[in-house]
C-alpha cells in the first residue's frame, strides 16, 4: 500500500485488518506447573520476617503462571488471581469492598482467626471454605497463636478487562441487615419469607462452608464408576455456584483407578487439600503433595488419581463464566 493511503487511514482513526498480526498466532502455549508447599510455605515465614503490618496490611504472595512470562498476561492462569495470604496473631486487616468476587480456602487455621464478610464472622478453620463476593465488605482478625494461611482467588483479570472493578475502603457503611446462616444450611430446607429483604444477591447465603461437612458428604454419597467422589460448593437458593466469577469444587479420586479423563475450555487451578496423588495433564504428569498448588491447561486430557486414602483436591475454575457466555467446551472420554 501506498504511504498516502497510510496517512489517509491515520488522519481518519482507521487500520487495515489485513496488515494487523493474526492474534490466534499469539496464543501462549500454557503447560501444567505446581507450586510445591516446600518453597510456599517458607517463603511465607521470611515475608512474616521482613514485613509488618505498618508496610502490608495484607501479606499476600501473588501466583505467577511461568508461561507468561514476558507477556502481558499475569497471575495463576486466564480469568483467576490466585494468591496465598498470611496473618499472624494479634494482627488484623481493616474492611473493605471491591467489585471482583474473592474467596478463602483456609490452609493453616484453628478458628482463632476470623474474615467477617458483611458483618457475619466466619472463623478460619483448615479446609472450610470461605466467600467474600463482590461488594461485600470483609476484614481479617487474629486472636490465637499460630499464623493463620489461606488461598486467595479472584476473577480480577476478566472484571479488569471489562473495567468493572471499583474499591472502597472502609470504615464499612450500607451494611445489608444481619441474618443467621444456619438459616440456608439445611439440606432440602431453604426460609420462604415475604418480610423484606430477602436474599436477592447472586451469590450464596452462605458465606462459610466447613471442610467436616464436606467430608460427611463424601461419606454419604455413592462413588462414581471411577471410584471419586466429588461435590460443588451450591448456592442453595439458587442452585447455581456459590458466587459468581469463580465456581468451586471437591475432588476425592480413588486410588485404584484414573478419574474419567477430561478436556475443557475453562481454566482451573487445584489446590492439595489432603493427602497426595497424580494427575496427567495431555502427556506431562504431576505429583502432588499436601498443600501443593497446581494449574491445569485447556485444551488437554485430564484425570486425577489417589495415592493416599485421604486424598482431596479443591478445585475452582471459570467454567460457570464460560457456560453462561455459551462459550464452554467439554468433553468426556469413554
Amino acid at each position: 500500500m501506498t504511504d498516502a493511503f497510510h496517512t489517509a487511514m491515520d488522519g481518519a482513526s482507521v487500520s487495515a485488518l489485513w496488515e494487523r498480526p493474526n492474534a490466534d498466532a499469539a496464543q501462549i502455549d500454557e503447560k501444567p506447573y505446581l507450586w510445591p508447599w516446600a518453597e510456599l510455605g517458607p517463603l511465607l515465614d521470611t515475608a512474616v520476617a521482613e514485613t509488618d503490618m505498618d508496610n502490608a496490611e495484607r501479606r499476600v504472595l501473588v501466583l505467577e503462571n511461568p508461561a507468561y512470562k514476558g507477556s502481558a498476561r499475569s497471575g495463576a492462569t486466564l480469568n483467576m488471581v490466585v494468591n496465598l495470604q498470611v496473618l499472624m496473631p494479634g494482627e488484623s486487616a481493616r474492611p473493605h469492598r471491591h467489585r471482583l468476587n474473592a474467596l478463602r480456602f483456609i490452609i493453616e487455621g484453628d478458628g482463632t482467626a476470623v474474615t467477617t464478610v458483611d458483618g457475619i464472622p466466619c472463623p478460619m478453620v483448615a479446609g472450610d471454605f470461605v466467600l467474600t463476593p463482590g461488594w461485600c465488605w470483609h476484614e481479617h482478625s487474629h486472636e490465637g497463636s499460630k499464623r493463620a494461611v489461606w488461598l486467595d482467588a479472584l476473577d480480577a483479570q476478566l472484571q479488569r478487562h471489562l473495567c468493572t472493578n471499583e474499591f472502597e475502603p472502609g470504615p464499612s457503611n450500607d451494611m445489608p441487615p444481619p441474618r443467621a446462616e444456619n438459616a440456608y444450611a439445611g439440606a432440602g430446607i431453604t426460609p420462604v419469607s415475604t418480610v423484606p429483604p430477602d436474599h436477592d444477591k447472586p451469590y450464596s447465603p452462605i458465606f462459610r462452608y466447613p471442610l467436616a461437612k464436606v467430608i460427611e458428604a463424601f461419606e454419604n454419597m455413592p462413588a462414581d464408576a471411577d471410584g471419586s467422589r466429588r461435590i460443588r460448593y451450591t448456592n442453595p437458593l439458587a442452585g447455581g455456584p456459590a458466587m459468581p466469577g469463580v465456581d468451586c469444587y471437591m475432588l476425592a479420586p480413588a486410588r485404584k483407578n484414573d478419574t474419567r479423563a477430561y478436556r475443557t475450555n475453562a481454566n482451573m487451578v487445584c489446590l492439595a487439600v489432603e493427602g497426595e496423588g497424580t494427575s496427567k495433564i495431555g502427556d506431562d504428569t504431576l505429583q502432588w503433595h499436601k498443600n501443593d498448588i497446581f494449574v491445569l491447561p485447556r485444551h488437554h486430557w485430564i484425570s486425577h488419581r489417589a495415592t493416599s486414602e485421604d486424598a482431596k483436591l479443591f478445585q475452582l475454575t471459570d467454567r460457570e463464566i464460560l457456560l453462561r457466555l455459551d462459550y464452554l467446551r467439554e468433553e468426556l472420554r469413554d
